[in-house]
Protein backbone atom coordinates (compact mmCIF):
# COMPACT_ATOMS: atom_id res chain seq x y z
CA UNK A 1 0.00 0.00 0.00
CA UNK A 2 1.43 3.38 -1.02
CA UNK A 3 1.12 6.57 0.99
CA UNK A 4 -1.08 9.35 -0.38
CA UNK A 5 1.01 12.29 -1.68
CA UNK A 6 -0.39 15.82 -1.58
CA UNK A 7 -0.25 17.53 -4.97
CA UNK A 8 2.15 20.51 -5.05
CA UNK A 9 1.71 22.95 -7.95
CA UNK A 10 4.79 23.16 -10.17
CA UNK A 11 7.17 26.12 -9.88
CA UNK A 12 7.24 28.68 -12.69
CA UNK A 13 10.21 30.54 -11.21
CA UNK A 14 13.25 29.48 -9.21
CA UNK A 15 16.12 31.66 -7.97
CA UNK A 16 18.86 29.41 -6.57
CA UNK A 17 21.89 30.75 -4.68
CA UNK A 18 21.93 33.78 -6.98
CA UNK A 19 24.41 36.63 -6.61
CA UNK A 20 24.07 39.96 -8.40
CA UNK A 21 26.42 42.87 -9.03
CA UNK A 22 25.03 46.40 -9.28
CA UNK A 23 27.28 49.37 -9.97
CA UNK A 24 30.37 47.22 -9.43
CA UNK A 25 29.21 46.11 -5.97
CA UNK A 26 27.97 42.68 -4.90
CA UNK A 27 24.32 43.32 -4.00
CA UNK A 28 22.75 39.85 -3.67
CA UNK A 29 24.64 37.00 -2.02
CA UNK A 30 23.14 33.54 -2.36
CA UNK A 31 19.47 34.52 -2.82
CA UNK A 32 16.94 31.63 -2.89
CA UNK A 33 13.28 32.01 -3.88
CA UNK A 34 10.60 29.96 -5.63
CA UNK A 35 7.18 30.93 -7.01
CA UNK A 36 4.64 28.23 -7.87
CA UNK A 37 1.65 28.15 -10.17
CA UNK A 38 -1.43 29.68 -8.53
CA UNK A 39 0.64 31.92 -6.23
CA UNK A 40 0.45 35.70 -6.55
CA UNK A 41 3.45 37.42 -4.96
CA UNK A 42 4.13 40.81 -3.39
CA UNK A 43 7.75 41.90 -2.90
CA UNK A 44 7.79 44.24 0.10
CA UNK A 45 10.65 46.45 1.26
CA UNK A 46 12.06 49.92 1.77
CA UNK A 47 13.78 52.05 -0.90
CA UNK A 48 16.92 50.27 -2.04
CA UNK A 49 15.98 46.98 -0.36
CA UNK A 50 16.32 45.10 -3.67
CA UNK A 51 12.72 44.58 -4.86
CA UNK A 52 13.25 45.90 -8.38
CA UNK A 53 16.61 44.11 -8.67
CA UNK A 54 15.10 40.77 -7.62
CA UNK A 55 12.20 41.17 -10.07
CA UNK A 56 14.70 42.07 -12.80
CA UNK A 57 16.76 38.98 -11.98
CA UNK A 58 13.67 36.75 -11.95
CA UNK A 59 12.40 37.98 -15.33
CA UNK A 60 15.68 38.11 -17.23
CA UNK A 61 16.25 41.89 -17.25
CA UNK A 62 19.30 41.38 -15.02
CA UNK A 63 21.73 38.49 -15.11
CA UNK A 64 23.21 36.77 -12.05
CA UNK A 65 26.94 36.89 -11.34
CA UNK A 66 26.58 33.45 -9.81
CA UNK A 67 23.96 30.86 -9.01
CA UNK A 68 20.97 30.08 -11.23
CA UNK A 69 17.67 31.64 -12.25
CA UNK A 70 15.13 29.34 -13.90
CA UNK A 71 11.89 30.33 -15.66
CA UNK A 72 9.31 27.86 -16.94
CA UNK A 73 10.11 27.07 -20.60
CA UNK A 74 6.53 28.11 -21.38
CA UNK A 75 7.48 31.72 -20.54
CA UNK A 76 9.47 33.75 -23.07
CA UNK A 77 10.95 36.76 -21.16
CA UNK A 78 11.06 38.87 -24.34
CA UNK A 79 7.39 38.29 -25.18
CA UNK A 80 5.43 37.08 -22.16
CA UNK A 81 6.23 39.57 -19.37
CA UNK A 82 4.33 42.85 -18.98
CA UNK A 83 5.63 45.71 -16.85
CA UNK A 84 4.21 48.72 -15.03
CA UNK A 85 6.95 50.89 -13.58
CA UNK A 86 8.45 54.35 -13.54
CA UNK A 87 11.22 53.05 -15.84
CA UNK A 88 8.66 52.01 -18.49
CA UNK A 89 7.10 55.50 -18.36
CA UNK A 90 10.59 57.01 -18.62
CA UNK A 91 11.48 54.95 -21.71
CA UNK A 92 8.29 55.98 -23.53
CA UNK A 93 8.69 59.67 -22.66
CA UNK A 94 12.39 59.67 -23.61
CA UNK A 95 11.63 58.10 -27.01
CA UNK A 96 8.88 60.67 -27.66
CA UNK A 97 11.22 63.53 -26.69
CA UNK A 98 13.89 62.27 -29.11
CA UNK A 99 11.43 62.18 -32.02
CA UNK A 100 9.54 65.37 -31.15
CA UNK A 101 8.58 67.39 -34.25
CA UNK A 102 6.52 70.10 -32.50
CA UNK A 103 8.37 72.91 -34.29
CA UNK A 104 7.13 71.62 -37.66
CA UNK A 105 3.45 71.31 -36.67
CA UNK A 106 0.76 73.97 -36.94
CA UNK A 107 -0.40 73.07 -33.43
CA UNK A 108 3.22 73.37 -32.11
CA UNK A 109 2.54 70.24 -30.02
CA UNK A 110 3.70 66.77 -31.03
CA UNK A 111 1.62 64.40 -28.90
CA UNK A 112 4.05 61.51 -29.42
CA UNK A 113 2.74 58.17 -28.18
CA UNK A 114 -0.92 58.68 -27.35
CA UNK A 115 -2.82 56.75 -24.72
CA UNK A 116 -4.94 55.16 -27.46
CA UNK A 117 -1.90 54.11 -29.52
CA UNK A 118 -0.28 52.51 -26.47
CA UNK A 119 -3.32 50.33 -25.86
CA UNK A 120 -3.90 49.26 -29.45
CA UNK A 121 -2.33 46.10 -30.86
CA UNK A 122 -2.73 43.59 -33.68
CA UNK A 123 -4.86 41.27 -31.56
CA UNK A 124 -6.72 43.92 -29.53
CA UNK A 125 -10.06 45.15 -30.83
CA UNK A 126 -10.88 48.86 -30.67
CA UNK A 127 -13.97 47.96 -28.64
CA UNK A 128 -11.77 46.34 -25.99
CA UNK A 129 -9.55 49.43 -25.85
CA UNK A 130 -12.59 51.67 -25.37
CA UNK A 131 -13.94 49.39 -22.62
CA UNK A 132 -10.64 49.38 -20.74
CA UNK A 133 -10.38 53.17 -20.96
CA UNK A 134 -13.93 53.55 -19.66
CA UNK A 135 -13.22 51.22 -16.74
CA UNK A 136 -10.22 53.34 -15.75
CA UNK A 137 -11.96 56.69 -16.49
CA UNK A 138 -9.50 57.50 -19.28
CA UNK A 139 -11.71 57.51 -22.39
CA UNK A 140 -11.31 61.30 -22.78
CA UNK A 141 -7.53 60.86 -23.06
CA UNK A 142 -7.31 58.48 -26.03
CA UNK A 143 -5.76 61.17 -28.24
CA UNK A 144 -3.45 62.69 -25.57
CA UNK A 145 0.28 62.00 -25.53
CA UNK A 146 1.53 60.03 -22.54
CA UNK A 147 4.09 62.68 -21.65
CA UNK A 148 1.25 65.22 -21.32
CA UNK A 149 -0.71 63.07 -18.85
CA UNK A 150 -0.45 63.30 -15.09
CA UNK A 151 1.54 60.58 -13.33
CA UNK A 152 -1.68 58.92 -12.16
CA UNK A 153 -3.16 58.97 -15.66
CA UNK A 154 -0.02 57.38 -17.10
CA UNK A 155 -0.09 54.61 -14.49
CA UNK A 156 -3.74 53.87 -15.21
CA UNK A 157 -3.06 53.80 -18.97
CA UNK A 158 -0.22 51.29 -18.50
CA UNK A 159 -2.52 49.17 -16.34
CA UNK A 160 -5.15 49.28 -19.09
CA UNK A 161 -2.56 48.01 -21.59
CA UNK A 162 -1.57 45.20 -19.24
CA UNK A 163 -5.18 44.08 -18.80
CA UNK A 164 -5.73 44.06 -22.56
CA UNK A 165 -2.55 42.11 -23.23
CA UNK A 166 -3.20 39.64 -20.36
CA UNK A 167 0.47 38.54 -20.33
CA UNK A 168 1.56 35.27 -18.70
CA UNK A 169 3.61 37.31 -16.18
CA UNK A 170 3.09 40.88 -14.93
CA UNK A 171 5.58 42.91 -12.87
CA UNK A 172 3.82 45.82 -11.14
CA UNK A 173 6.37 48.16 -9.57
CA UNK A 174 4.60 50.58 -7.18
CA UNK A 175 1.37 50.65 -9.27
CA UNK A 176 -0.42 53.00 -6.86
CA UNK A 177 2.13 55.84 -6.95
CA UNK A 178 0.53 59.13 -8.04
CA UNK A 179 -3.00 57.69 -7.94
CA UNK A 180 -5.66 59.86 -6.31
CA UNK A 181 -8.31 58.45 -3.95
CA UNK A 182 -11.08 58.10 -6.55
CA UNK A 183 -8.78 56.53 -9.14
CA UNK A 184 -7.46 54.16 -6.47
CA UNK A 185 -10.87 52.51 -6.35
CA UNK A 186 -10.81 51.97 -10.13
CA UNK A 187 -7.28 50.59 -10.01
CA UNK A 188 -8.16 48.29 -7.10
CA UNK A 189 -11.02 46.80 -9.14
CA UNK A 190 -8.85 46.28 -12.22
CA UNK A 191 -6.02 44.72 -10.21
CA UNK A 192 -8.52 42.35 -8.59
CA UNK A 193 -9.47 41.16 -12.09
CA UNK A 194 -5.82 40.71 -13.03
CA UNK A 195 -5.00 38.78 -9.84
CA UNK A 196 -8.01 36.50 -10.30
CA UNK A 197 -7.00 35.61 -13.87
CA UNK A 198 -4.27 33.44 -15.38
CA UNK A 199 -1.54 36.12 -15.17
CA UNK A 200 1.25 35.41 -12.66
CA UNK A 201 1.77 38.66 -10.73
CA UNK A 202 4.84 40.09 -9.00
CA UNK A 203 3.76 43.27 -7.19
CA UNK A 204 6.54 45.47 -5.79
CA UNK A 205 5.63 47.83 -2.98
CA UNK A 206 7.12 49.69 -0.04
CA UNK A 207 3.86 49.76 1.96
CA UNK A 208 1.87 46.91 3.52
CA UNK A 209 -1.39 48.79 2.91
CA UNK A 210 -0.76 48.65 -0.86
CA UNK A 211 -0.87 44.83 -0.93
CA UNK A 212 -4.29 43.95 -2.47
CA UNK A 213 -6.41 41.02 -1.20
CA UNK A 214 -5.66 38.88 -4.28
CA UNK A 215 -1.99 38.55 -3.28
CA UNK A 216 -1.41 35.09 -1.76
CA UNK A 217 2.30 35.24 -0.85
CA UNK A 218 4.67 37.94 0.42
CA UNK A 219 8.47 38.21 0.26
CA UNK A 220 10.13 40.83 2.48
CA UNK A 221 13.52 42.33 1.59
CA UNK A 222 16.02 44.42 3.55
CA UNK A 223 19.33 45.66 2.12
CA UNK A 224 19.59 42.98 -0.55
CA UNK A 225 18.50 40.10 1.71
CA UNK A 226 15.28 38.10 1.89
CA UNK A 227 14.22 38.28 5.55
CA UNK A 228 10.78 36.68 5.26
CA UNK A 229 8.91 34.71 2.59
CA UNK A 230 5.74 32.65 2.54
CA UNK A 231 1.94 32.74 2.68
CA UNK A 232 0.54 36.25 2.98
CA UNK A 233 -1.21 35.96 6.36
CA UNK A 234 1.77 34.30 8.05
CA UNK A 235 4.32 36.85 6.81
CA UNK A 236 2.17 39.90 7.53
CA UNK A 237 1.31 38.58 11.00
CA UNK A 238 5.03 38.34 11.80
CA UNK A 239 5.58 41.87 10.46
CA UNK A 240 2.78 43.17 12.68
CA UNK A 241 4.47 41.68 15.76
CA UNK A 242 7.72 43.41 14.90
CA UNK A 243 9.71 40.52 13.40
CA UNK A 244 11.07 42.90 10.75
CA UNK A 245 10.34 46.30 12.23
CA UNK A 246 11.17 49.33 10.11
CA UNK A 247 13.82 51.70 11.35
CA UNK A 248 12.76 55.16 12.43
CA UNK A 249 13.73 58.26 10.48
CA UNK A 250 17.20 59.54 11.28
CA UNK A 251 17.75 63.06 12.56
CA UNK A 252 18.81 65.42 9.80
CA UNK A 253 22.14 67.19 10.22
CA UNK A 254 22.27 71.01 9.96
CA UNK A 255 21.13 72.18 6.53
CA UNK A 256 23.30 74.41 4.33
CA UNK A 257 22.43 78.11 4.04
CA UNK A 258 20.31 79.52 1.23
CA UNK A 259 21.82 81.82 -1.42
CA UNK A 260 21.06 85.37 -0.28
CA UNK A 261 21.52 86.72 -3.84
CA UNK A 262 18.31 85.00 -4.97
CA UNK A 263 16.11 86.30 -2.14
CA UNK A 264 13.90 89.08 -3.47
CA UNK A 265 13.63 92.14 -1.24
CA UNK A 266 10.32 93.47 -2.57
CA UNK A 267 7.01 93.47 -0.71
CA UNK A 268 4.48 92.27 -3.31
CA UNK A 269 3.30 88.69 -3.85
CA UNK A 270 5.91 86.24 -5.11
CA UNK A 271 3.42 84.76 -7.58
CA UNK A 272 0.27 86.37 -8.95
CA UNK A 273 -1.69 84.47 -11.61
CA UNK A 274 -5.04 85.80 -12.85
CA UNK A 275 -7.52 83.95 -15.06
CA UNK A 276 -5.04 81.49 -16.61
CA UNK A 277 -6.02 79.20 -19.48
CA UNK A 278 -4.23 76.24 -21.06
CA UNK A 279 -5.15 73.67 -23.69
CA UNK A 280 -3.66 70.45 -25.00
CA UNK A 281 -5.02 70.20 -28.53
CA UNK A 282 -8.79 70.53 -28.26
CA UNK A 283 -8.91 69.76 -24.56
CA UNK A 284 -9.16 72.67 -22.14
CA UNK A 285 -6.98 71.86 -19.10
CA UNK A 286 -7.04 75.16 -17.20
CA UNK A 287 -10.02 77.48 -17.51
CA UNK A 288 -9.86 80.79 -15.65
CA UNK A 289 -7.59 79.68 -12.79
CA UNK A 290 -6.16 82.30 -10.41
CA UNK A 291 -3.56 81.96 -7.63
CA UNK A 292 -1.48 84.18 -5.33
CA UNK A 293 1.55 83.19 -3.25
CA UNK A 294 2.17 85.89 -0.65
CA UNK A 295 5.42 86.36 1.22
CA UNK A 296 5.54 84.15 4.29
CA UNK A 297 3.09 81.65 2.77
CA UNK A 298 3.41 77.99 1.87
CA UNK A 299 0.58 76.77 -0.38
CA UNK A 300 -0.70 73.24 -0.92
CA UNK A 301 -2.41 72.40 -4.22
CA UNK A 302 -4.74 69.41 -4.16
CA UNK A 303 -7.11 67.77 -6.62
CA UNK A 304 -7.70 64.61 -8.66
CA UNK A 305 -5.45 63.23 -11.40
CA UNK A 306 -5.69 65.32 -14.58
CA UNK A 307 -7.28 68.40 -13.01
CA UNK A 308 -4.41 70.68 -14.07
CA UNK A 309 -2.10 70.89 -11.02
CA UNK A 310 1.10 70.04 -12.89
CA UNK A 311 0.10 72.23 -15.86
CA UNK A 312 -0.39 75.20 -13.53
CA UNK A 313 3.03 74.64 -11.95
CA UNK A 314 4.66 74.36 -15.40
CA UNK A 315 3.09 77.70 -16.43
CA UNK A 316 4.39 79.39 -13.28
CA UNK A 317 7.98 78.17 -13.45
CA UNK A 318 8.50 78.71 -17.19
CA UNK A 319 8.31 75.11 -18.45
CA UNK A 320 5.16 75.78 -20.47
CA UNK A 321 5.14 78.53 -23.15
CA UNK A 322 1.36 79.01 -22.83
CA UNK A 323 2.06 81.37 -19.90
CA UNK A 324 3.12 84.17 -22.28
CA UNK A 325 0.39 86.62 -23.15
CA UNK A 326 -1.46 85.85 -19.88
CA UNK A 327 -1.56 87.75 -16.60
CA UNK A 328 1.12 85.93 -14.64
CA UNK A 329 3.69 87.73 -12.48
CA UNK A 330 6.65 86.18 -10.67
CA UNK A 331 8.40 88.40 -8.10
CA UNK A 332 6.51 91.37 -9.55
CA UNK A 333 7.55 90.82 -13.18
CA UNK A 334 4.99 90.03 -15.87
CA UNK A 335 5.83 86.86 -17.78
CA UNK A 336 6.78 87.73 -21.34
CA UNK A 337 7.85 91.30 -20.50
CA UNK A 338 11.42 90.69 -21.60
CA UNK A 339 13.03 88.65 -18.83
CA UNK A 340 15.20 85.73 -20.07
CA UNK A 341 13.72 82.35 -19.21
CA UNK A 342 16.92 81.39 -17.36
CA UNK A 343 16.60 84.48 -15.16
CA UNK A 344 13.09 83.34 -14.28
CA UNK A 345 14.22 79.78 -13.53
CA UNK A 346 16.86 81.02 -11.07
CA UNK A 347 14.00 81.89 -8.72
CA UNK A 348 12.70 78.31 -8.57
CA UNK A 349 13.74 74.94 -7.25
CA UNK A 350 11.63 72.12 -8.68
CA UNK A 351 10.89 68.48 -7.84
CA UNK A 352 8.35 66.75 -10.07
CA UNK A 353 7.61 63.50 -11.87
CA UNK A 354 8.18 65.27 -15.20
CA UNK A 355 11.68 66.32 -14.12
CA UNK A 356 12.39 62.82 -12.82
CA UNK A 357 11.18 61.23 -16.07
CA UNK A 358 13.37 63.48 -18.20
CA UNK A 359 16.61 63.50 -16.22
CA UNK A 360 19.58 61.91 -18.09
CA UNK A 361 20.27 58.49 -16.62
CA UNK A 362 24.06 58.28 -16.72
CA UNK A 363 24.77 61.47 -14.77
CA UNK A 364 26.81 61.23 -11.57
CA UNK A 365 24.78 61.88 -8.42
CA UNK A 366 26.89 64.91 -7.39
CA UNK A 367 26.55 66.35 -10.90
CA UNK A 368 22.76 65.99 -10.69
CA UNK A 369 22.80 68.19 -7.59
CA UNK A 370 25.25 70.67 -9.14
CA UNK A 371 22.98 71.02 -12.21
CA UNK A 372 20.51 72.76 -9.89
CA UNK A 373 22.75 75.84 -9.95
CA UNK A 374 22.31 76.06 -13.74
CA UNK A 375 18.72 74.72 -14.12
CA UNK A 376 19.85 72.16 -16.70
CA UNK A 377 19.12 68.48 -17.18
CA UNK A 378 22.69 67.28 -16.84
CA UNK A 379 25.84 69.23 -15.99
CA UNK A 380 27.48 70.99 -18.94
CA UNK A 381 29.82 73.49 -17.29
CA UNK A 382 32.40 73.48 -14.54
CA UNK A 383 31.41 74.18 -10.95
CA UNK A 384 33.09 76.40 -8.41
CA UNK A 385 34.54 75.12 -5.16
CA UNK A 386 31.68 76.83 -3.28
CA UNK A 387 29.04 75.13 -5.47
CA UNK A 388 30.70 71.74 -5.02
CA UNK A 389 30.81 72.24 -1.25
CA UNK A 390 27.11 73.17 -1.23
CA UNK A 391 26.19 70.10 -3.29
CA UNK A 392 28.11 67.85 -0.91
CA UNK A 393 26.44 69.50 2.09
CA UNK A 394 22.98 68.78 0.69
CA UNK A 395 23.87 65.17 -0.10
CA UNK A 396 25.16 64.84 3.45
CA UNK A 397 21.94 66.34 4.79
CA UNK A 398 19.93 63.68 2.96
CA UNK A 399 22.19 60.78 3.89
CA UNK A 400 23.54 60.32 0.34
CA UNK A 401 27.15 61.54 0.65
CA UNK A 402 28.50 58.02 0.05
CA UNK A 403 26.65 57.85 -3.30
CA UNK A 404 28.05 61.16 -4.67
CA UNK A 405 30.17 59.45 -7.32
CA UNK A 406 27.63 56.82 -8.39
CA UNK A 407 25.42 56.98 -11.46
CA UNK A 408 21.99 58.52 -10.85
CA UNK A 409 20.17 55.63 -12.56
CA UNK A 410 22.03 53.07 -10.41
CA UNK A 411 20.18 54.34 -7.32
CA UNK A 412 16.76 53.13 -6.23
CA UNK A 413 13.78 55.25 -7.27
CA UNK A 414 13.46 56.65 -3.75
CA UNK A 415 17.14 57.60 -3.56
CA UNK A 416 16.83 59.32 -6.95
CA UNK A 417 13.95 61.35 -5.53
CA UNK A 418 16.10 62.50 -2.61
CA UNK A 419 18.88 63.55 -5.01
CA UNK A 420 16.38 65.66 -6.98
CA UNK A 421 15.29 67.36 -3.75
CA UNK A 422 18.93 68.24 -3.08
CA UNK A 423 19.15 69.57 -6.67
CA UNK A 424 16.10 71.77 -6.11
CA UNK A 425 17.45 73.30 -2.89
CA UNK A 426 21.15 73.61 -3.63
CA UNK A 427 20.92 77.25 -4.77
CA UNK A 428 18.55 78.28 -1.95
CA UNK A 429 15.64 79.36 -4.22
CA UNK A 430 12.99 81.80 -2.98
CA UNK A 431 10.26 79.53 -4.44
CA UNK A 432 10.29 75.74 -4.11
CA UNK A 433 7.85 73.72 -6.23
CA UNK A 434 7.28 70.24 -4.80
CA UNK A 435 5.01 68.18 -7.05
CA UNK A 436 4.42 64.93 -5.13
CA UNK A 437 7.93 64.96 -3.62
CA UNK A 438 7.33 61.84 -1.49
CA UNK A 439 6.21 59.71 -4.44
CA UNK A 440 8.07 56.40 -4.30
CA UNK A 441 9.56 56.95 -0.82
CA UNK A 442 9.32 54.41 2.01
CA UNK A 443 8.30 55.39 5.55
CA UNK A 444 11.71 56.43 6.92
CA UNK A 445 12.66 58.39 3.80
CA UNK A 446 9.22 60.02 3.68
CA UNK A 447 9.67 61.11 7.30
CA UNK A 448 13.15 62.41 6.43
CA UNK A 449 11.84 64.47 3.50
CA UNK A 450 8.86 65.84 5.43
CA UNK A 451 11.20 66.83 8.26
CA UNK A 452 13.42 68.57 5.71
CA UNK A 453 10.41 70.40 4.22
CA UNK A 454 9.39 71.55 7.71
CA UNK A 455 12.84 73.00 8.31
CA UNK A 456 12.94 74.70 4.90
CA UNK A 457 9.50 76.20 5.60
CA UNK A 458 10.61 77.46 9.01
CA UNK A 459 13.69 79.18 7.54
CA UNK A 460 11.60 82.06 6.17
CA UNK A 461 13.74 82.27 3.02
CA UNK A 462 12.03 79.75 0.77
CA UNK A 463 8.31 79.67 -0.05
CA UNK A 464 6.59 76.50 -1.18
CA UNK A 465 3.99 75.32 -3.67
CA UNK A 466 3.34 71.78 -2.53
CA UNK A 467 1.29 69.04 -4.26
CA UNK A 468 0.37 65.68 -2.75
CA UNK A 469 -2.49 63.17 -2.97
CA UNK A 470 -1.70 61.74 0.46
CA UNK A 471 -3.34 63.25 3.54
CA UNK A 472 -0.54 61.93 5.80
CA UNK A 473 2.09 63.79 3.76
CA UNK A 474 0.94 67.31 4.61
CA UNK A 475 3.79 69.32 6.18
CA UNK A 476 2.78 71.35 9.22
CA UNK A 477 4.36 74.46 7.70
CA UNK A 478 1.62 74.69 5.03
CA UNK A 479 -0.31 77.90 5.67
CA UNK A 480 -3.07 77.62 3.02
CA UNK A 481 -4.63 74.81 0.99
CA UNK A 482 -6.20 75.26 -2.46
CA UNK A 483 -8.13 72.50 -4.18
CA UNK A 484 -9.21 71.84 -7.78
CA UNK A 485 -12.90 70.88 -7.66
CA UNK A 486 -15.15 69.80 -10.57
CA UNK A 487 -17.53 72.44 -11.93
CA UNK A 488 -21.08 71.54 -13.03
CA UNK A 489 -20.39 72.84 -16.56
CA UNK A 490 -17.17 70.82 -16.82
CA UNK A 491 -13.53 71.42 -15.98
CA UNK A 492 -12.16 72.37 -12.56
CA UNK A 493 -12.14 75.48 -10.40
CA UNK A 494 -9.32 76.25 -7.95
CA UNK A 495 -10.90 77.16 -4.62
CA UNK A 496 -9.89 77.66 -0.99
CA UNK A 497 -10.14 74.31 0.83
Amino acid sequence: MTATTLHTPPAWLRVEQATLRLGGHLFFRGIDWEAREGEQWALLGANGAGKTALAGLATGRLHPAGGRVWLSPQIDPARDIGHISFEVEQQICEADARHDISEFLDSAVDQGTTAGALLEGPRIAREAVAEAMRALNLEHLLGRGLRFLSSGERRRTLLGRLLLQCPPVAVLDAPFEGIDAHSRQLVDAMLARLLAGPTRVLLLTRRIEDIPPGITHVLVMEQGRIVASGPRDEVLRNLATGATAASTAEMLPPLPDADADLIDSGDGPLIEAVNLHARYGEQLVLDGVSLRLERGEHLCLAGPNGCGKSTLLALICGDNPRAYGQELRVCGRLRGSGEPVWELKRRFGIVSNALHLGYPKRTRVQDVVLSGFHDTLGLYQSSSAAETASARAWLEALGLAAQAGERFDALSFGAQRLVLIARAMVKGPPILILDEPCSGLDGPNRARVLSLIERIGASGRTHMLYVSHETDEMPRCITRRLEFRPRPEGGFALVQA
